[in-house]
């Protein structure tokens, strides 16, 4: 497990890197959409909305606009498919082995401020909620690559940095 978010005697491992102010995460759905639902639900992005004022009464009332923006703090690079072994080519360039890949949609998420330090309602930490859930209550992810090890949960993995022999691409 990468992080404990508990203390030594009550350890709580979640699947994530907290380092320098930066929480980092990798996370694997079945497709974009499931991951866009997802992040919702994590609240790593917020629908935006409008002040609507009804003009007979005057009354004003915010509504959501459909579109959805990522929150302040956090930052998502969507990878898409990965490439799990690369092909062989000859000299010409011709492919002797086609290359393995993942079509899964992966995703690397790194949270800065103020995403670390949202709270909600009753003072918890809005972050440390949501992995808790994935590392803590979800399944295990039976369909891994190489020796990951994550937990599934609404058709996306959290996937335990620490397990990735080979990341596709890293933040700097």
């Amino acid at each position: 497990m990468s992080y404990n978010l508990g203390t030594e005697e009550n350890p709580i491992p979640v699947l994530v890197n907290l380092s320098g102010g930066m929480l980092d995460a990798v996370v694997r759905a079945t497709d974009e959409a499931t991951f866009e639902a997802a992040a919702r639900w994590a609240e790593l992005k917020y629908e935006v909305t409008e002040t609507v004022t009804d003009l007979e009464t005057g009354e004003t009332t915010t509504q959501g606009t459909g579109e959805w923006a990522t929150a302040k703090g956090v930052h998502i690079d969507h990878l898409g498919p990965v490439v799990i072994t690369p092909g062989t080519y000859d000299a010409e360039g011709n492919e002797l082995t086609a290359p393995v890949v993942d079509t899964r949609h992966h995703v690397n998420i790194r949270l800065t401020e103020p995403a670390l330090s949202r709270v909600d309602d009753y003072g918890v930490i809005k972050w440390e909620k949501w992995v808790m859930a994935w590392s803590l209550g979800g399944e295990d992810d039976t369909q891994i690559n190489a020796q990951e090890a994550g937990k599934v949960i609404q058709g996306v993995s959290l996937i335990d940095p620490d397990t990735i022999a080979s990341p596709t691409r890293v933040w700097l």
